[in-house]
């Protein structure tokens, strides 16, 4: 994310209205002192909103993780492609069965999802459970914002 721009613009735009009442040394004194005070607010805003959209993103993924991290002061989204819990394990390991008893027309669309991505309505069911299980056990953000 480039909040270098979103700074520069907003400076600019703060700058336009100063033109308005350069007359005021008093009023571009203090206008210039209050962008010098929100720096450090803007860009913890900006390190939030990037922290949700990770967490919005990463919800919508089943197969990988999005993170912020920082890069030369910078937020940044991160994705990592995790590899599929149905793929680790092994057709001797599936010996528990499961029955369901549910609605035609959500039968239907579960079979067509798992056609949708290639898979059977097992392996589609149980790559949707691994994942579901593993997003909720690593909702977590970690870093710092240096101001």
């Amino acid at each position: 994310m480039d909040t270098r721009s979103v700074m520069a613009g907003l400076e600019a735009s703060l700058n336009a209205q100063l033109e308005l009442a350069a007359t005021d040394p008093a009023v571009e004194s203090a206008a210039r002192a209050l962008m010098l005070a929100l720096d450090p607010a803007i860009k913890q805003a900006a390190f939030e909103i990037a922290q949700q959209a990770a967490l919005e993103v990463d919800a919508q993924l089943p197969d990988a993780s999005v993170e912020v991290t920082l890069r030369d002061g910078e937020p940044t989204l991160v994705v990592r492609q995790e590899e599929g819990d149905a793929a680790r394990y092994r057709s001797d390991e599936l010996a528990a069965r499961l029955t369901v008893r549910l609605p035609e027309a959500l039968k239907a669309e579960l079979e067509a999802a798992a056609d949708d991505v290639g898979d059977s309505v097992n392996a589609y069911v149980i790559k949707s459970l691994s994942s579901q299980g593993r997003k909720r056990s690593r909702k977590r953000i970690q870093g710092t914002f240096e101001t």
